[in-house]
């Protein structure tokens, strides 16, 4: 399922005149997304549980949905506490929730499968519910 949220995600990144630059940077250097320039470095050795999907959602949230005015760079943090980050979570669930769960009655989608499907971390739980089930 994942590989097709990228591929969805991919091309919402090409609608949304968005680059994706796909690096090898070291295991320590987060995803980052320049928002003047739109554009998305996703660095493939970054060694994190989070799944490159939810990267790769986050940072398109940055850059469709987010404030402007705030920062021009944004560095992907699943822990940050920082509103524009908070707002990048919740856009970037948003996003794959709109894609796997478009045909799929309420009562059927299950948080903790899809916070597993994506390695999100516990603190996630409330986030994730109140996006998959609204």
């Amino acid at each position: 399922m994942t590989s097709y949220v990228v591929s969805r995600l991919k091309e919402i990144a090409l609608a949304n005149n968005i680059i994706i630059i796909e690096t090898h940077s070291t295991s320590c250097d987060p995803d980052v997304s320049v928002i003047e320039d739109r554009v998305i470095f996703m660095n493939l050795n970054f060694d994190t549980s989070i799944s490159y999907a939810f990267r790769l959602a986050h940072q398109l949230a940055h850059i469709i949905y987010g404030d402007f005015g705030s920062q021009s760079v944004y560095a992907f943090s699943i822990y940050s506490r920082k509103y524009e980050e908070r707002q990048a979570h919740w856009y970037g669930l948003q996003l794959i929730a709109d894609i796997i769960y478009s045909d799929t009655p309420t009562e059927y989608r299950n948080y903790l499968d899809f916070m597993y499907e994506f390695g999100l971390p516990a603190h996630f739980e409330e986030l994730v519910k109140e996006v998959i089930y609204k």
